[in-house]
């Protein structure tokens, strides 16, 4: 039976030590004979009796290393599952993704999966509807984890207002499902790298404070922490996508000739065109909608208050006083049943 097994001190499949990159000498001695395919990018190498495949980009070193457990109609791909045994830092694999799922990395923009590091090593986890089908092992470095900002004195309320949306989302999604998706709060050096936007354009104190408690992972297709507005699901947008969502938005103004006539509360709110730039995007409806912190009301309008921007009609309205108002109305929808929009991602719990 193949054993695979990552520790702390080293990876090691049956009992041979293995380095990334890897000779295919030293595969070879650990795993036995193996059929190979030359493919246009890649050396792929393939155990058909033990699910297990590499691939090397020049050919005679190994960059990954995939573990299969289902077949797959590819010709490089292994004609059997893997059926051996994995042991991670001393634990069978899966009994530890099951035990520690909360320290999943998330390798890319996007990856719903995760990957345990170890030892300079990941272990990503390939999942389709909820199940593993595949991992894939390679050589990473673990990141230096970074430390999450102070919360500023007059932004504390956003503690509890976070604990309590929490509270109430983990009453109806498992913090195990897919496209649950968030993370700790953001770091002094996230700040840094992307609060500007243009020019003299900033993201406001309040939204860094609110992101300082907690952030979320992108997510392609959809995400646990979203907002209820007017029958549309908004999804919180990650702190370091504000930029790109802002410049999405930017992208749409019209040139003055070409506006069409707007029907807005212009004494609260500010604009002569598609959107006012000093509008900060903080959550998307994934069709052109936004939710908007409003760091430049009109006369009658406040700081801050929160607008719907709606791509195709044009509308723009006030859907809340504040951010935190419009927290608590989320939370108050959780607590009265108005849990619909959760339909879908309740029915891909894993």
């Amino acid at each position: 039976m193949t054993k695979l097994e990552l520790s702390k001190t080293g990876f090691q499949i049956n009992n041979i030590n293995i380095e990334f990159p890897i000779d295919i000498t030293v595969l070879k001695q650990a795993l036995g004979d193996f059929r190979y395919t030359k493919k246009q990018y890649n050396h792929i190498y393939t155990w058909d009796d033990q699910g297990i495949m590499a691939f090397s980009k020049e050919g005679d070193k190994v960059e990954s290393l995939a573990v299969e457990f289902e077949v797959r109609e590819y010709d490089y791909c292994a004609k059997s599952i893997f059926t051996g045994e994995f042991i991670f830092d001393g634990q069978e694999l899966f009994q530890y993704y099951d035990d520690n799922k909360n320290q999943l990395v998330k390798l890319f923009k996007g990856d719903r999966s995760g990957a345990f590091i170890l030892n300079g090593i990941s272990v990503w986890f390939d999942k389709e509807d909820g199940k593993i089908t595949s991992l894939s092992i390679s050589a990473s470095e673990e990141k230096e984890k970074k430390i999450t900002a102070p919360i500023d004195p007059e932004f504390k309320l956003f503690e509890p207002l976070w604990q309590e949306w929490i509270s109430e989302i983990n009453k109806i999604v498992s913090t195990n499902n897919d496209y649950y998706n968030l993370t700790e709060g953001i770091s002094e050096e996230d700040i840094q790298e992307h609060i500007e936007l243009e020019d003299e354009i900033t993201i406001p104190p309040a939204l860094i404070n609110f992101y300082k408690v907690k952030n979320v992972n992108y997510d392609p297709v959809t995400a646990v922490f979203q907002f209820g507005v007017n029958n549309w699901s908004y999804d919180l947008i990650p702190f370091e996508d504000i930029a790109e969502e802002w410049n999405s938005i930017q992208d749409l103004q019209f040139d003055e000739e070409d506006l069409p006539e707007q029907e807005i509360d212009f004494e609260k709110i500010n604009t002569n065109n598609y959107a006012n730039p000093k509008w900060i995007p903080f959550a998307t409806g994934r069709n052109g909608d936004y939710l908007l912190y409003d760091t430049d009301p009109a006369s009658k309008g406040k700081f801050g208050q929160i607008i719907e921007l709606q791509n195709e009609s044009w509308d723009r309205n006030i859907v809340a006083d504040s951010l935190e108002e419009l927290i608590q109305n989320e939370i108050r929808n959780l607590k009265s049943g108005k849990i619909e929009h959760f339909d879908f991602i309740v029915g891909k719990e894993s």
